[in-house]
């Protein structure tokens, strides 16, 4: 699945964690409470995937915003702290990119199916708000949760190879 938030590389180093943004630019301010949080993750792992912000519609009803994502993305430090006590983020990692701890200090070259496993290895101790995307090889499946999320932040559906290398 496709979620509409900000796009992230999320890098766990030997004594913090660091956010960048698709162009480069450190965002770990902006999401301080991810950063926190993939503390957790083992040093040297590095997740790319997107930080998403879930708020409530009128129904009560979570859904992902954009808008609320965006907001923090380009807000001011101070003002993204405020914003993540009100809406904390969730980081939705589609891909993991080295986990030198398991004995791949560089998974990009490795087929997809292989970095996918590593990837819910790696988060099967992380937990919440630090999660998997969605993932399923099944057509049907992939179309019945894309009409069931309508609405609900899901962009679309991603294809990828599974024997492909990162992209």
């Amino acid at each position: 699945m496709k979620v509409d938030g900000h796009r992230t590389v999320l890098w766990r180093t030997e004594d913090s964690v660091r956010l960048q943004s698709r162009s480069g630019r450190d965002v770990t301010a902006h999401w301080m409470d991810l950063a926190v949080a993939a503390m957790r993750l083992p040093p040297g792992v590095i997740l790319d995937g997107e930080a998403v912000v879930y708020l409530s519609d009128a129904d009560g009803n979570a859904r992902i915003s954009f808008e609320a994502a965006q907001s923090r993305a380009l807000s001011r430090p101070r003002r993204a702290r405020e914003l993540a006590d009100r809406h904390p983020a969730t980081y939705v990692a589609f891909d993991v990119l080295a986990h030198p701890a398991a004995g791949f200090p560089d998974l990009r070259p490795r087929p997809y199916v292989e970095r996918r496993q590593v990837l819910l290895d790696v988060l099967a101790d992380a937990g919440p708000p630090i999660l998997p995307v969605w993932s399923t090889t099944d057509l049907d499946e992939a179309l019945l949760w894309y009409t069931a999320l309508e609405g609900t932040g899901v962009e679309g559906i991603v294809a990828k190879p599974l024997r492909g290398a990162y992209n």
